[in-house]
């Protein structure tokens, strides 16, 4: 049954490589279709002064030693990742075959370097310079791959691969390498070793009952089973179209393949989905201003801000995922500058947002001595001149973790801290539920 299953993957996974190599973006790329099945993923430390940074990765190859081959280039085609909104987590960027073996580093090809920051608190694109187009990464220890489908996962330092002077950005992107592998049990899965959580992406298409998205750097293949969760217009696989913009939650089974247990439907061809944080808002509610991380259309000439409005229509929303919270109130009157939201347009010609749903995000800070921090929670100072400072006008968010938070690092009086969570306000005040906590490394 091993034999079969792995077959079972292997066969998925260089089908879902030929269908991301149908996509077009670059056919000059020369990708591995045989090997490992391995997903690459993406994320990155907080940078506090930095609300979006963006790099086109155009390749990836492996360095082998020990006798081990180098790779060709792992990616089907250039991907532009956004790395801020995923601080403290990781995020598909590609699905590679690799050839079982011994791993030394790894080498990446970078270019079109994106950094927005909060200059005299105006979302500002600074003059971006990358000291160099080609990244290599040496691994600590050497990666072996093996014949089970496995994850490697590169984490970006921001914090130490970008200086700002003024207007301007040098990028030297240094990189943070891992591996693990899929979790024995699915209930327990996390992003590095199975979880995935709000992959956005456009449905390409529907074979029940598997349906196949395109997100902003590659495709990826879903199963559905009864426990699948539908909403939004959507009660089962057979009401979705091709073209509609989705948003799925899911696991990865012990083959490899992935299993969708929620899939929301956020608009059809026609609509648009735009995430990032509130710089602006008048009163009463009608407009609200977003400095622009990522969006639907995937486009390398995005805004800095896009402004979004709102009417006695728009839905809002806070989507707790499987975390067992009593959420604040996030409404027209309980929103504010600095929270993380994601606006879902039916028309992209009129930009009203028919949803707006309150996204986490990741805040650094220092933990304050009073009042005592405990595993319940603690105050975190934040930095004025960081972007969720500058843009909030806050300097402290108290800090509550959920049921079922992932700490990773004990509040401490003092201690620098990473948290990433959902940011809510009451007037001026602002608070954190928390999912997890770290070290920013």
């Amino acid at each position: 049954m091993k034999r079969f299953s792995l077959l079972l993957w292997v066969c998925f996974a260089v089908t879902l490589a030929l269908t991301g190599c149908g996509g077009g973006s670059n056919s000059k790329n020369a990708v591995q279709l045989t090997g490992t099945p391995v997903m690459l993923q993406t994320g990155d430390a907080v940078n506090d002064q930095i609300a979006k940074f963006e790099l086109t990765i155009s390749a990836i190859t492996l360095t082998g030693t020990g006798g081990t081959a180098n790779t060709a280039n792992l990616l089907s085609a250039p991907a532009e990742v956004e790395f801020v909104h995923s601080a403290a987590t990781l995020e598909p960027l590609t699905l590679a075959h690799i050839p079982p073996g011994m791993y030394s580093g790894a080498t990446l090809t970078v270019s079109n370097p994106g950094v927005v920051a909060i200059v005299g608190g105006v979302p500002t694109k600074l003059n971006a310079t990358l000291s160099s187009t080609t990244v290599n990464v040496t691994f600590s220890p050497n990666v072996t791959i093996g014949t089970s489908p496995m994850f490697l996962n590169f984490d970006l330092d921001l914090a130490n691969s970008v200086t700002i002077s003024g207007n301007n950005a040098t990028i030297s992107a240094k990189f943070n390498v891992t591996t693990t592998t899929v979790a024995p049990h699915e209930d327990n899965e996390d992003d590095n070793d199975g979880e995935i959580e709000d992959v956005h992406g456009s449905v390409t298409n529907i074979t029940a009952p598997n349906f196949t998205i395109q997100t902003g750097s590659m495709t990826i293949t879903f199963a559905t089973d009864s426990n699948t969760r539908f909403h939004d217009g959507i009660s089962q696989l057979s009401v979705l179209k091709v073209g509609d913009i989705v948003e799925v939650d899911g696991i990865t089974k012990s083959d490899g393949t992935k299993l969708a247990t929620s899939v929301e439907r956020e608009g059809d061809e026609n609509g648009e989905e735009v995430e990032g944080l509130i710089s602006t808002l008048d009163s009463p509610l009608t407009t609200i201003t977003i400095v622009h991380q990522m969006d639907s259309k995937g486009t390398s000439s995005s805004p800095v801000t896009v402004n979004v409005g709102v009417n006695s229509n728009t839905v809002f929303r806070v989507r707790t995922d499987k975390l067992n919270i009593s959420a604040p109130m996030f409404d027209a009157t309980h929103i504010g500058k600095g929270q993380r939201i994601e606006a879902d347009i039916s028309s992209s010609s009129s930009m009203v947002a028919s949803k707006v749903k309150l996204r986490e995000q990741a805040l650094i800070g220092t933990v304050a001595a009073s009042p005592a921090p405990t595993s319940s929670g603690f105050t975190l100072n934040v930095s004025p001149t960081s972007a969720f400072g500058t843009l909030s006008g806050a300097t402290t968010v108290a800090v509550t973790f959920a049921n079922g938070a992932d700490e990773r690092s004990t509040p401490v009086a003092g201690a620098t801290i990473r948290v990433r969570g959902l940011v809510f306000v009451n007037g001026t005040t602002y608070s954190l539920i928390a999912v997890r906590d770290d070290d920013n490394h």
